[in-house]
């Protein structure tokens, strides 16, 4: 099955409006950036009928750069968490969502990181963002704000929206 070029355009479109609306600092600019990928995994797959699914998630960081110099240590970590989903309208293969969870991130020293993510792809459900509050560990009280580029499973025509991945995020904390 070939991806519908439409569909990858209208959801490009909106990440490109996730990555020009400021997010409010809570804390110093520039703490950290690195490069990444992450996989969500819906069940039940999302479908015109099944509009809520639960989600784990899995991801990694790596080329972390602290511009400020305060978190040098941390290069690199990987991401565990659980949430929800739900898709208000439209086409069951767009992005077009809501998804909260708590996870967590290994760092490259073994230290964690929790944090509670949002992500809205939904205009109508509020402002267009992919961000994370961190709570504990490294960087709490930062919020972290990522900008990948997503496709979701290549079967979801067929069964639903099982997995929307990335294999190309940035993430900067502030």
């Amino acid at each position: 099955m070939t991806t519908n070029p439409t569909r990858m355009l209208a959801i490009a479109s909106l990440l490109a409006v996730a990555a020009v609306l400021p997010t409010p600092a809570h804390a110093e600019t520039g703490d950290l950036s690195c490069t990444g990928n992450f996989q969500f995994d819906f069940t039940p797959p999302l479908t015109p009928t099944n509009t809520t699914a639960d989600t784990t998630v899995g991801g990694g960081l790596v080329n972390c750069q602290s511009p400020n110099g305060k978190y040098t240590r941390l290069k690199s970590g990987v991401r565990t968490g659980t949430g929800t989903a739900t898709r208000h309208f439209g086409d069951q293969c767009a992005p077009v969502m809501t998804i909260t969870e708590q996870a967590v991130l290994t760092w490259n020293t073994g230290e964690k990181s929790e944090f509670d993510i949002t992500v809205n792809t939904d205009p109508a459900a509020g402002r267009v963002t992919i961000s994370a509050r961190f709570t504990h560990g490294p960087l709490a009280g930062d919020t972290a704000n990522a900008y990948p580029v997503v496709h979701p499973n290549a079967d979801c025509a067929t069964y639903g929206l099982s997995q929307l991945t990335s294999e190309a995020l940035q993430v900067f904390w502030e």
